[in-house]
């Protein structure tokens, strides 16, 4: 601690007033996280402080940068100018992660991907990507930088040695009611993707039911924060406001939603256009935000070819070598034979329908309802610890504005033996989460808000 530093208690005391920390009182308490000079107790009195006084642009975007030096970082001198990634808040069936890489990889970009695992009803997509025999997500310095430079991707978990900083404080923000915050949780992503070296990024807000942020009112403040603090570290961003009631694609699940990013990448016939569009739009906006192409409509395109030509395909191949999974299971899982894949990507032999009550047009399906019977019969997690079963899904049938008959299927739960016992309404809830309207209904418009 300098001569003039404040002390750790002073610093608190200082934001419990309401007034503004410095970049170097910042860098002050985060240094201290790793040093010894912040116990556990500091912590938790300095998160409430923020919680409740709130940061400034300023503060937020040196606490930002602290974290982000609390370890090692990547570095891309060689590959400067195509460096990108995508960060989503979370929510039920989104897999998007899964075949975006790939296809920015093919469009020639590099994208060093860090993910996280489910907690909650929402999945990881680290998760989802370990229902693939022999899949590692933690890889060595050496082995990610040869991942990007020979693959263009990798979708990989952060490293014990970078920004050891973020990991520490969201576990004091668990246990201290402290989590729903704007300025812990801007600083949190942001800290996590720069990191990266990126170029460009492109953030996802979820609101809605199924989603961290229920309002679009709350999803606004929050994506204005990403947008103005990430543009003052210096990362060309663009924020996404996207609906999350219903579902994203038609499956919820771990080794179920790599079944369907496989489909779209083979391009088969009846593959999720919900899920088509979300991706070609977010990749297409990171090929615009690098200038790659000249307009979003160009961008979309040249995503959308990737999955048309087989080449996103091919580099999910060459992705999954390059994280372990051998050569045979592979090649395999890319055959778009359905019997193959399905022996690779088990899922549960007890199954359950979800039946409609009535005749008419879907106009909701609740993905809350479905993220927690999903959640609930083991494929997501209680706690942190809890053990996944990545047979568990949900395969949909129909989407939003689809026409339905009464007695008519709409939904294919693969369950659990032992599911009555694991959570007894899920039958109930099942059928619960769909709502048929009389009337017409238009297809979902997922996107509300760019900023």
């Amino acid at each position: 601690m300098g001569e003039n530093s404040l002390s750790i208690p002073d610093l608190i005391a200082k934001k419990r007033d309401d007034i503004e920390l410095s970049p170097d009182e910042i860098k002050q308490f985060i240094q201290g996280l790793s040093n010894g000079d912040v116990q556990d107790c500091h912590v938790g009195a300095m998160l409430m402080a923020i919680y409740i006084r709130g940061m400034t642009e300023k503060e937020i975007c040196s606490m930002t940068m602290s974290m982000r030096d609390s370890g090692e970082r990547l570095n891309w001198p060689q590959f400067r100018g195509s460096v990108v990634d995508k960060h989503s808040t979370g929510g039920i069936g989104d897999k998007i992660s899964i075949p975006l890489a790939p296809a920015l990889a093919a469009c020639g970009l590099k994208v060093p991907m860090m993910s996280g695992r489910g907690l909650g009803i929402t999945g990881g997509t680290l998760d989802k990507l370990e229902s693939i025999p022999g899949y590692q997500v933690q890889l060595t310095d050496e082995q990610i930088t040869d991942l990007i430079t020979n693959v263009g991707c990798g979708i990989i978990s952060q490293s014990p040695k970078l920004n050891p900083a973020d990991r520490y404080l969201y576990k004091i923000r668990d246990v201290t009611a402290t989590v729903p915050n704007n300025a812990l949780i801007v600083s949190s992503i942001l800290s996590k993707k720069a990191i990266e070296d990126l170029d460009a990024l492109v953030l996802d807000i979820k609101y809605g039911s199924a989603a961290f942020m229920k309002t679009t009112e709350t999803a606004e403040v929050l994506a204005e924060w990403l947008f103005k603090v990430s543009t003052m570290l210096g990362m060309k961003t663009c924020c996404y406001i996207t609906e999350m009631n219903n579902p994203i694609g038609y499956c919820m699940g771990n080794a179920i939603e790599i079944q369907e990013s496989l489909d779209l990448m083979n391009y088969k016939l009846g593959h999720s256009t919900d899920l088509e569009e979300l991706i070609c739009e977010q990749g297409g906006r990171l090929l615009l935000l690098i200038n790659k192409v000249e307009t979003i409509e160009q961008g979309r395109e040249m995503i959308r070819n990737t999955f048309k030509n087989g080449s996103a395909l091919q580099k999910f191949h060459d992705m999954l070598i390059g994280q372990g999974v051998s050569r045979d299971i592979a090649k395999q899982l890319i055959s778009n034979d359905e019997t193959i894949v399905g022996s690779i990507l088990k899922l549960s032999d007890i199954c359950h329908q979800g039946i409609s009550l009535q005749t008419g047009y879907i106009e909701s399906i609740d993905a809350f309802k479905l993220g927690t019977i999903v959640q609930r019969l083991g494929g997501g997690r209680l706690k942190p610890t809890d053990t996944l079963d990545l047979s568990v899904g949900i395969r949909l049938l129909k989407h939003v504005g689809d026409s339905i008959q009464q007695n008519e299927p709409w939904a294919i739960l693969y369950a659990p033996a032992d599911a009555s016992k694991r959570y007894p309404k899920f039958l109930e809830d099942l059928n619960a989460s769909l709502l048929v309207s009389s009337t017409p209904v238009k297809p979902l418009q997922r996107v509300y808000k760019i900023y």
